[in-house]
């Protein structure tokens, strides 16, 4: 049982609460960002801005954070977070010394909005991850509520995009074009905030049994399936499965009794009902054709995207041959087009040098593994081992320099490590109970 302050809190003590529960809300805010998107882009709002409001929230976050840091009320524990900030630190200087001569390469405009994903919303992720670690400990169960919550908002959106591409092509595929106007929804964004929420809900410390825990990672699966996106699909489904076994291996032959039965049920009404289920079964696989093709493309030999992203690699290396040491931001977009890096972490290479990369890559396969070892305590650890290895195998094969969410991985996991199972008040010095 984590000890509450005796007495009445201290004013700082007090702003230590205020500031981790804002940051926890403010980082679930980004998370469901991309749902938000998705009704802008249905014309349910106006043209918000949102990086300009993530940015603007973001500054007292920042100056709180930097205040507790200098008074130590809210120090910086552990080796990893504080190479995350100095890596953080690091680029961020890199993108500020690269403005001028970039800007008059591409444009202001096309920085400003790279810059929105790799400044503002890496620091918003970074600070977002820490909070929402230290929460986790003090109050799961209002982590998990507010998780959930979010995770709602994702599933509401899905869902209605599904619904919507069904009535607007006769199949199962999620909205993400205007017929009208031609533009196009980013899914992307979508598809790893679900993911990364998924599996924050199926890892953090709870009473939940197995057949639960199986049930919501279905579910999951079967939204990512139809978000579009299939990196975030194919890797969740690994690692999701990775932490079910994890956190049930133990947890008694009951749960997984009571799943096998619940399968042999449904195999049964199978059989039993067959006629109807050929029928309806058919019909899915029709209208969901267009998905499962897409899905299946890359095991196919029939993914044409394949081939232009080797190409953006072939590319990406030419310009990391000539820039490997010293990095050169935004180098893809002037050489190339925008959306032109390579889609793996390589790109992270090409943009900061190979310094940022050494450590980048250093930090986070030893937070791989040490919070591997966290997981025995049955705080976050396994939380914390889960996104990170989200977060490799998603920059490993998909994802590169732009992705915010590698961000959000070491501030989280960075954090989990520094926490101990006797959290008490000398830690974290106020009550979140």
């Amino acid at each position: 049982m984590t000890p509450s302050l005796p007495g009445p809190l201290p004013r700082i003590a007090r702003l230590v609460r205020v500031y981790l529960f804002y940051t926890v809300v403010l980082v679930c805010f980004y998370l469901l960002s991309p749902a938000i998107s998705y009704l802008i882009f249905r014309g349910f709002f106006p043209e918000l801005g949102l990086s300009t409001i993530h940015g603007l929230l973001l500054i007292p976050v920042f100056g709180v954070r930097l205040f507790l840091l200098l008074t130590g009320r809210l120090g910086i524990r552990t080796t990893y977070l504080a190479l995350a900030y100095l890596l953080l630190i690091w680029i961020s200087i890199l993108q500020l010394l690269w403005f001028p001569s970039i800007s008059n390469e591409v444009g202001s405009h096309l920085v400003f909005s790279n810059m929105a994903l790799t400044l503002i919303g890496a620091w918003l992720l970074a600070l977002g991850g820490e909070a929402l670690a230290y929460l986790g400990v003090k109050n799961t169960r209002f982590l998990q509520r507010l998780l959930f919550a979010t995770y709602l908002g994702l599933l509401f959106i899905i869902v209605d995009g599904v619904i919507r591409g069904f009535r607007l092509y006769e199949r199962l595929l999620f909205a993400f074009q205007d017929p009208l106007s031609g533009q196009i929804y980013n899914y992307l964004g979508l598809a790893d905030s679900l993911a990364l929420v998924g599996l924050l809900l199926l890892s953090i410390p709870s009473k939940d049994t197995l057949h639960r825990g199986l049930g919501f990672y279905i579910v999951t699966s079967l939204l990512l399936l139809f978000a579009y996106s299939r990196s975030s699909f194919f890797i969740f489904l690994v690692v999701g499965l990775v932490l079910l076994t994890v956190k049930f291996w133990r947890r008694g032959k009951q749960q997984l009794l009571l799943t096998l039965l619940v399968g042999a049920t449904v195999v049964l009404m199978t059989f039993v009902v067959w006629p109807f289920w050929a029928e309806v079964g058919q019909m899915f696989l029709d209208r969901s054709q267009l998905i499962f093709e897409r899905f299946s493309s890359p095991f196919m030999g029939t993914d044409t995207s394949l081939q232009s992203r080797l190409d953006l690699l072939w590319k990406g290396l030419y310009i990391l041959r000539e820039h490997w040491l010293l990095g050169y931001y935004m180098g893809e977009v002037a050489e190339i087009g925008r959306g032109s890096y390579p889609h793996n972490w390589l790109s992270f290479w090409i943009a900061y040098g190979i310094g940022p990369f050494l450590l980048s890559v250093l930090l986070l396969l030893s937070l791989i593994v040490r919070n591997w070892h966290e997981r025995k305590r049955g705080l976050l650890g396994l939380a914390g081992f889960g996104l990170l290895v989200f977060i490799f195998l998603s920059i490993v094969f998909s994802r590169s320099y732009i992705w915010p969410y590698f961000w959000f991985g070491l501030g989280f996991a960075g954090t989990c490590v520094s926490i101990k199972g006797e959290v008490n008040a000398s830690r974290i010095p106020c009550s979140l109970e």
